[in-house]
Order: structure tokens, then C-alpha cells, then sequence
């Protein structure tokens, strides 16, 4: 037991360094998850419409981020819509139900990389908060273990130095 609280601070020493690792995973894959999402919107080739403006990017925009994939999707939403009405008014017989359908999917594509890039954004930052707790835990916790049992061992040494001078006299 006691070689054990001798050498805890290596352990706080090597939990700090698997949060600092852990910490760095998550940011590489939230990286690598919103560089493929961005990747797939830029192959697609797809760029803002005039009427994006309305929603805060400008037109002619290669749709590749969060902000002009939900501009686009609002609207092709839009002129879905204005064009068609609401997909649950259509006659069931209207010829117009394939192509609503086919803005619905381009939707939903859409909003699906916008939700992508937030779970990948919020893997990054809980990247950050894990490599800070693996900081706070070398930083803080390791040397506090350490110097902890360094004095009571230099106490110890005291106790039993005392202990064989009073056997002595």
C-alpha cells in the first residue's frame, strides 16, 4: 500500500497524458469529418441562388460550409413552396409530387451536412475541454501527488531517525 501512494502521482501523471491523447483524437476526427463533409458539398458543385440573400449569403456561392448549405436549403424550401404549396396539400394525383419530392431529398442532404459540421464542431470542442482537463490533471494534480508524498516520506524519515535516536540513548 505503501509503494502504491508512493507512485500515485504517475498515475495522474499517465491519466493527464491519456486525456491529453484522447483530447487530440477527437479533434482530428472532427477535423477529418468536417474537411469530408465539405469535400462531398464541393463535389457536388452546387452554388447559392439569387434568392439566398434572403437568408444571409450572397449568390453564386460554392455551397461547401454550414451557412450556405442552410441558405441553400431554406431556399430550395422556399420555391418548393411558393411553386407547389405544402407536399400534404397536393392532390395525390398531382404530377408535381416527384418533384417536390426531389427538393425534399436535396433538403434533406443539405441539412444533414449542416448537422454534420455541428457534430463534427462539437467533437472538436469536446477535444478542447478533455486535452484542458489532461492539462489541469499534468499541471496541477500530478505534482501535487508527488510533492504530498515526498513530505510524508521526508516526515517518515524524520519519525524513524528520532525513533533509533531515542533507542540509542
Amino acid at each position: 500500500m505503501r509503494t502504491l501512494r508512493r507512485h500515485m502521482w504517475m498515475g495522474a501523471l499517465a491519466l493527464g497524458l491519456v486525456f491529453v491523447g484522447f483530447g487530440a483524437f477527437f479533434i482530428v476526427m472532427g477535423l477529418d469529418a468536417k474537411d469530408m463533409i465539405r469535400t462531398a458539398l464541393a463535389d457536388e458543385n452546387v452554388t447559392t441562388g439569387a434568392d439566398a440573400v434572403q437568408f444571409g449569403v450572397p449568390a453564386g456561392l460554392l455551397v461547401n460550409d454550414a451557412k450556405t448549405a442552410e441558405a441553400e436549403s431554406e431556399v430550395i424550401k422556399m420555391h418548393s413552396i411558393n411553386n407547389y404549396g405544402r407536399y400534404t396539400d397536393m392532390d395525390r394525383n398531382d404530377p408535381n409530387r416527384a418533384e417536390y419530392i426531389k427538393g425534399l431529398a436535396l433538403r434533406n442532404a443539405l441539412n444533414m451536412a449542416v448537422m454534420g459540421i455541428g457534430v463534427a464542431d462539437l467533437a472538436i470542442g469536446t477535444g478542447v475541454v478533455i486535452i484542458l482537463m489532461g492539462a489541469g490533471t499534468l499541471a496541477l494534480v500530478a505534482p501535487a501527488l508527488y510533492f504530498v508524498t515526498a513530505e510524508e516520506e521526508a516526515a517518515e524519515k524524520n519519525r524513524a531517525a528520532k525513533t533509533t535516536t531515542a533507542m540509542a540513548v
